[in-house]
C-alpha cells in the first residue's frame, strides 16, 4: 500500500493563561480514524508542492528557512488548518529565517502496515496569535471544533499517535521560548516493532 504524505498543526492558544489545543472529531463514516478526536491536517496535494500559486501568493510565506523537504508538509499543513477550521496566517507574520517561523517542527510519524491507509505525517506546533479567523465556511470535515485544555484533550477519544504527539506538544508548552528544533520524535514500526526514535530535522531519510 502506498503511503501518502501528510501534515497536521497543533495551534496552542495561551491567552487566557492555561494552555489550550484546538481539536476537531472526525466524521463517524470516514474510513480512516472514523470518530476520532484529531488536530487538524490532511494530505499533501500537488498545490503544496509549487512554490508559486496565486493561493500562496496571497498569504504568507510560511516555508521561509525551512529545509526544502518540509517545505510541502508546512503549506501543506497551513491550507488544511484555513480549510478545516477557517484559521489563516496573520499578513505580519511571515518569516526569514527559522528564529521567528510560525511553524516548527514537532513530531513525525508513519502509519503501521496493515491499516486502511497509510500516512507519512508531519506535525508542526503553532501558536494561535499566528494566525486570524477567515470569512468564509470550513469544508465540515472536522465536527465539534474546539480548544482543549491538556487535560481535557487526554480524556478525549484520540487515536494512539495523537496521544504521543500530544504528549511531545505538552513538552514543548512547558519548556522555553520555542526554536527551530535540531531534532524531533519519530514513530514509526519495523520488523521489530514500534519505535520511537530521535530524528534529526534537517534529514528526510528514515533510519535504518
Amino acid at each position: 500500500m502506498a503511503i501518502r504524505d501528510a501534515a497536521c498543526v497543533v495551534v496552542v492558544d495561551k491567552t487566557g493563561g492555561e494552555a489550550r489545543l484546538l481539536m476537531g472529531r472526525r466524521h463517524a463514516n470516514q474510513i480512516f480514524l472514523p470518530d476520532k478526536w484529531v488536530f487538524p491536517g490532511g494530505r499533501v496535494d500537488p498545490i503544496d508542492e509549487q512554490t508559486a500559486t496565486s493561493e500562496h501568493n496571497s498569504a504568507p510565506d510560511v516555508t521561509a528557512g525551512l529545509p526544502d523537504y518540509l517545505k510541502p508538509f508546512a503549506r501543506a499543513a497551513v491550507r488544511e488548518l484555513r480549510e478545516e477550521t477557517g484559521l489563516s496566517l496573520h499578513p505580519n507574520v511571515a518569516s526569514t529565517d527559522l528564529a521567528t517561523a510560525p511553524l516548527l517542527p514537532l513530531a513525525r510519524a508513519i502509519t503501521p502496515p496493515g491499516r486502511i491507509r497509510r500516512y507519512d505525517t508531519w506535525f508542526f506546533m503553532a501558536q494561535r496569535q499566528s494566525f486570524q479567523d477567515t470569512l468564509g465556511s470550513t469544508d465540515d470535515e472536522l465536527l465539534d471544533l474546539a480548544w482543549f485544555a491538556i487535560g481535557e484533550a487526554r480524556r478525549l477519544d484520540i487515536p494512539n499517535i495523537t496521544r504521543l504527539v500530544l504528549e511531545d506538544a505538552t513538552t514543548w508548552i512547558a519548556g522555553e521560548t520555542p526554536r527551530f528544533p535540531k531534532e524531533i520524535p519519530f514513530y514509526y514500526q519495523d520488523g521489530q516493532g514500534f519505535k520511537r526514535t530521535m530524528l534529526a530535522c534537517d534529514q528526510s531519510a528514515l533510519p535504518p
